[in-house]
């Protein structure tokens, strides 16, 4: 579908999209978890995305790490307070064609403290479903502090450390749906 000015439209495909996060614990390993509840689109001048207007909206009750008890206290008042807070917004402010791929400049907003945050892309490609629908593939990431959200929880474990790394890394395979 293209829109008045002939942009074309495109929808965040939440059955094949995973929007990753991790934080080391202990500082020793990495523990991740993702969100199962997003919603977004993109809407793009061409098919290269260069100057695309990119929105996502990520519901923070979906919050998943495998572990409910972790999953709770995360979806809590020391975290992301998912009763107050129910979504996280991420907004483009520039997209750009790179070597790499593409690097997306934009607004992140986590309990109404709006942060700027850039990520490196890759396009992997477009092409159609078995339906006949033009799809497109991206792999995005990027790493920020959680203390810039006021996401600051933490227990010191010994004088050596603390129990969560303040550094988030954010791994999202990206599958669009041309409408």
């Amino acid at each position: 579908m293209q829109d008045q000015q002939g942009s074309i439209i495109w929808m965040v495909d939440p059955v094949h999209t995973r929007i990753r996060f991790e934080s080391k614990y202990l500082l020793l390993t990495a523990v991740s978890g993702w969100f199962t509840e997003f919603e977004g689109t993109i809407v793009a001048p061409d098919e290269n995305f260069s100057e695309s207007d990119i929105r996502l909206t990520i519901y923070t009750h979906s919050l998943y790490t495998g572990n409910e008890e972790r999953d709770n206290h995360l979806k809590s008042a020391d975290f992301f307070d998912a009763r107050r807070y129910p979504t996280i917004l991420f907004r483009s402010t520039a997209v750009m064609v790179n070597e790499a791929g593409l690097h997306v400049s934009g607004l992140l907003t986590i309990k109404d403290l709006t942060q700027p945050l850039e990520f490196d892309v890759r396009l992997m490609g477009i092409s159609k479903d078995t339906m006949g629908n033009s799809k497109a593939g991206f792999e995005m990431d990027t790493v920020f502090n959680r203390k810039d959200f006021n996401i600051s929880w933490n227990q010191v474990i010994d004088k050596y450390g603390v129990m969560i790394a303040d550094e988030v890394k954010l791994h999202c395979d990206i599958q669009l749906l041309k409408l």
